[in-house]
């Protein structure tokens, strides 16, 4: 049985842009308009229905046993604070944005079916983080990221912590390493 599931399926440009190569226009695809109905179909592709794929397979009536550990198991969906319709002021990024705002929908949905069975599912977001992801690690770096030891801290406080109390909602790795905070959806 699988005790714990961490879908991490995140692509900025839906997996057919280098953002690293052309690092001055790495955000222009993002932009309202410059967004393509392609670019949005292949990040929804990858970073929406990719965990629900997933889960779909790890959750099917027809494996016996069943791989999922019930009662007692987790689902950890790595969503972006850019997710957040309450908490959006910068706009752009239209195809990450909504891509992930629609696994944050998965996430919800997913922890209601889910509730039966003794599963808890969350959304998390890493924070700001210093990857190889987008422009690349210097760049990030530059504008403030967060190291990876540190946002890696606080996904795993997240998933030792989650519960059917806190079941389908959406947390935050915050930068200076405090306890993460719950995010609006």
């Amino acid at each position: 049985e699988i005790d714990v599931v961490i879908h991490n399926a995140g692509s900025l440009a839906g997996g057919s842009i280098n953002t690293r190569t052309n690092e001055e226009n790495s955000m222009e695809h993002q932009k309202f308009e410059n967004v393509t109905m392609d670019r949005m179909r292949m990040a929804f592709e990858v970073n929406t229905l990719g965990p629900l794929r997933v889960q779909q397979a790890l959750s099917s009536s027809s494996s016996s046993p069943p791989l999922m550990k019930s009662p007692g198991g987790k689902v950890a969906i790595i969503s972006t604070g850019l997710a957040s319709i309450d908490d959006n002021t910068s706009s752009g990024m239209y195809s990450y944005r909504v891509s992930k705002a629609g696994v944050n929908m998965v996430t919800k949905c997913m922890s209601v079916d889910f509730k039966e069975k003794d599963i808890a599912v969350m959304a998390i977001a890493p924070g700001f983080v210093a990857t190889e992801f987008g422009p690349g690690k210097e760049t990030m770096e530059k504008w403030g990221a967060m190291p990876v030891d540190m946002s890696v801290r606080g996904i795993m406080k997240l998933i030792d912590s989650m519960s059917m109390e806190n079941t389908g909602k959406f947390y935050g790795v915050q930068k200076d390493d405090t306890d993460a905070k719950e995010m609006s959806w």
